[in-house]
């Protein structure tokens, strides 16, 4: 059973303590970046996923008047497998019914093997 969650402030230092946990997130983490993030959480459309009373992944996505662009979707790889990406992405279609969705991905046969179509380099929700 899970739970989507809008981020908050609150929820910072157990996603940042998650992600830690990643080589691949490093990026995002590093004294130099750190910062930037931080506030990319809070000024994105974030969305968290509880499983159990801990945060399990997330996505985070930019918001424009021509379409929502996922940026980072991340499942915890032990979570992994129990359709939480699948339930982050469908959250932020639900938020907007009406406009398109983007995923900019490194990891195309995930949401290849979701349905989604690709468009150019992105894939359409």
């Amino acid at each position: 059973m899970s739970n989507i969650l809008k981020y908050q402030k609150k929820h910072e230092l157990e996603l940042l303590a998650l992600l830690g946990e990643e080589p691949d997130w490093s990026a995002f983490l590093s004294d130099d970046s750190i910062g930037t993030f931080k506030e990319a959480l809070l000024e994105g459309e974030t969305f968290l996923c509880e499983s159990r009373g801990n945060i399990c992944g997330y996505l985070r996505a930019l918001v424009d008047g021509f379409g929502i662009y996922i940026s980072e979707l991340y499942v915890a790889p032990q979570y992994r497998g129990n359709g939480f990406g699948a339930e982050l992405l469908g959250k932020i279609k639900q938020e907007h019914p009406n406009q398109d969705v983007y995923v900019l991905s490194d990891e195309d046969l995930y949401y290849e093997k979701l349905g989604y179509k690709r468009i150019g380099s992105v894939f359409q929700l």
